[in-house]
Parts: structure tokens; C-alpha cells; sequence
């Protein structure tokens, strides 16, 4: 048997199911890395990467994925595991409701679980806190409005 072949025995739906997700999981993960370590980063407004590898770092880290994703491969085709699809839409509407729950959150009424807010803090920070979470549900419907047949 070669390294692609499939394994000669059989695999249950539910250990194919935990193998798969935790190898995209990884291959994920190595999507980011190699983004780092080709020196991408992102700079927003309260995120922040700051990029320290320096170019040997960025050359091994390169390797290594490079290695990682040889032995994804065979696993993958030795295992005959399916590639997982993400759907961006499906995801930005996933990342949307995490977020507006996760905006609801820093409302002074949901603060008060911190001790009460000043009323200074609910004057500026809950107008605010509703258009960001205008934005983000508007987000969501955006990314589940079908498409346009016409693209």
C-alpha cells in the first residue's frame, strides 16, 4: 500500500467526522500562519497585529506548513476525508450573531452585573453600542440575502 492509497479498513462516519474537523481546524490555523509568515498582519481599530518574525522565523514557519499540509494530504486521501467548505456568507452571519450578542453585552444594562454604570458611561456608550449593533445585523442580513442569478 502507498502513502495515497486508501487504508484498507474500515472507518466509522463518527471518527471520520473527528478526524476531518480537527484537520481543517489545523489547516485553517495554517492558513494564518502562512499569512504571517509571508508578513502579512491587520491593523484595525481596536485589533492589532504586530508582525515580530523575523525572516528566519518566517522561512522555517513556511517550511513547516509546507510539511503539515504533506501530511494533511495523505491523510486526507488515505483516510478518503472531504475537503470542508466554508461559506463566506455563512460565516460572516455566524461571526454577526456571536457579535451583536457579544455587543448586547457592554449595554449598561448588562453592565450593571459589573456594579453600576455611571450614567455618563449609558449617556455615551449605549447610543453607540445600538448603531454598531444596527451595523452588525445589517451585516447579516447582507450576507443572507441570496444572490443576485445575474453574477
Amino acid at each position: 500500500m502507498s502513502d495515497s492509497d486508501p487504508i484498507p479498513f474500515p472507518l466509522d462516519e463518527n471518527h471520520r467526522r473527528a478526524v476531518s474537523s480537527t484537520l481543517a481546524m489545523l489547516d485553517r490555523a495554517l492558513c494564518l500562519f502562512q499569512r504571517w509568515a509571508e508578513g502579512n498582519e491587520t491593523k484595525a481599530v481596536m485589533y492589532r497585529e504586530e508582525n515580530t518574525l523575523h525572516s528566519q522565523q518566517r522561512a522555517a514557519i513556511l517550511d513547516a506548513i509546507r510539511h503539515l499540509r504533506a501530511l494533511l494530504a495523505e491523510v486526507c486521501a488515505g483516510l478518503a476525508l472531504h475537503k470542508t467548505s466554508v461559506e463566506t456568507a455563512q460565516a460572516i452571519r455566524g461571526h454577526c450573531a456571536v457579535l451583536w450578542e457579544a455587543l448586547e453585552g457592554i449595554q449598561s444594562k448588562a453592565l450593571r452585573a459589573y456594579g453600576k454604570p455611571p450614567p455618563q458611561l449609558r449617556a455615551y456608550l449605549d447610543p453607540r453600542v445600538e448603531q454598531m449593533i444596527y451595523w452588525v445585523r445589517k451585516m447579516l442580513d447582507i450576507a443572507a440575502t441570496p444572490p443576485n442569478p445575474e453574477e
